[in-house]
Parts: structure tokens; C-alpha cells; sequence
């Protein structure tokens, strides 16, 4: 049985998880198109659609306005060359 022959099933919540956590802006359409194929093979009334319509909305919004992550104060010193 070839790797496109194999029929997988829905990931677990926790490789879910796992799979979607790790999403760039990069990949985010990659994933979003593997999880969107989990959504359709499931009845819409099952309990889990839900749960990947929250992450199709996620990955969307990387996909298409990036992440931002913030950013911190540094805690390190000036350079003196940077408060000429």
C-alpha cells in the first residue's frame, strides 16, 4: 500500500494540537487544507466540528495577516555606539 493509498483518520485532539500549533504563515494553507479535509469527512453534527472550524479560522488568519508574537523589552545593556 502506497502513502496516497493509506486512509487516515481523524488526528486525536492532541495531535491535532500538535499539527496546527506548529503552523507558519508559511505552511498555514498547507495545514488548514489537511484539516479542512478532516472537517468534511465528519458528518457536520459530529462533536468535533467545532473544535476545526476554531482551527480552519486560525490558520486562515496566519496564513493571511502573518503572527505576531509581540515584542519585549530587552533586558540587555545599550551599545554605547547605538545612543550617539
Amino acid at each position: 500500500m502506497t502513502v496516497l493509498e493509506h486512509t487516515y483518520g481523524i488526528p486525536s485532539e492532541d495531535e491535532l494540537a500538535m499539527l496546527v500549533g506548529a503552523a507558519t504563515p508559511h505552511f498555514a494553507m498547507q495545514i488548514h487544507a489537511r484539516v479542512l479535509s478532516y472537517a468534511r469527512s465528519l458528518p457536520e453534527t459530529h462533536p468535533r466540528q467545532p473544535e476545526l472550524k476554531r482551527h480552519l479560522a486560525r490558520l486562515e488568519s496566519i496564513a493571511h495577516h502573518g503572527e505576531h508574537g509581540g515584542q519585549a523589552d530587552p533586558d540587555l545593556p545599550t551599545h554605547g555606539s547605538l545612543n550617539a
